[in-house]
């Protein structure tokens, strides 16, 4: 079973026709390289893509030529669709790592939804815990301060690949930059410099240039107040509603 394939699995339970109707996306993967631009703001929507392998991101330019970071995106996830209803992106999205991508037309998900109900289910909640992701961020940006932001960011990170391939949480993947990091928390460079030095003065991390090491475990915790429920993967009942559907 492929990432994309145990990604979806996260929410119900696939059935072999099901799992090969997932497997028909994933025929022509490509590799992709460090940067690589996937579409452009305000290009009309066509390819989305499954991220097979490496990182990528969704962004926005503000005003100012800043850019903004709205997801990090991990292996399984499916790049664009939350703008596939739209008919045109209204983000731009690009590969943070070099990696492998499969890119597959937007109006194949329309025949996933009608061939399966309980792929739909699965599309819907993959979805909204990415709604989720970005709530939480953007309710953590307004509450806490730098530090605490930083360690609740890499701590969801950190979830999230456990979710894909169990890990190690003393040391993880992680091909942030740091200037990345700040448009994605919302701090200039200079101001994430600081507050990484302080983490690993105190003895909670130290982040490597593609990876991170976790010292004290529970005093990341501690200070990033982190509570799980936004990433939990319980359907509230669902799953026992389609499987009597399925009966």
């Amino acid at each position: 079973m492929s990432l994309f394939q145990s990604n979806m699995a996260r929410y119900v339970n696939l059935s072999e026709s099901e799992q090969g109707l997932l497997a028909e996306f994933e025929q022509h993967s490509q590799p992709a390289v460090k940067n690589q631009l996937l579409w452009r703001p305000r290009t009309k929507i066509g390819e989305l893509f499954i991220l097979q392998s490496g990182w990528a991101c969704s962004h926005r330019s503000t005003s100012d030529g800043d850019q903004q970071v709205i997801e990090l995106l991990l292996p399984g996830d499916i790049i664009g669709i939350r703008e596939f209803t739209f008919m045109r992106h209204v983000s731009e999205a690009s590969m943070i790592t070099r990696g492998t991508i499969q890119p597959f037309h937007h109006e194949s998900i329309v025949d996933l939804i009608a061939a399966s109900t309980p792929l739909t289910i699965a599309l819907f909640a993959n979805i909204s815990r990415q709604e989720a992701l970005l709530t939480e961020r953007m309710l953590i940006s307004l509450h806490r301060d730098a530090r605490s932001r930083l360690l609740h960011f890499v701590i969801e990170t950190y979830l999230r690949l456990d979710k894909i391939q169990e890990i190690d949480l003393a040391s993880f993947v992680f091909p942030v930059s740091q200037r990345l990091l700040g448009n994605i928390l919302g701090l200039s460079p200079v101001h994430i410099n600081r507050v990484l030095k302080s983490l690993e003065q105190d003895g909670v991390l130290k982040k490597f240039h593609s990876h991170i090491e976790v010292y004290n475990a529970k005093q990341m915790f501690d200070e990033a107040e982190f509570e799980s429920d936004y990433m939990s993967d319980d359907m509230n009942g669902l799953t026992e509603g389609l499987a009597r559907l399925q009966q």
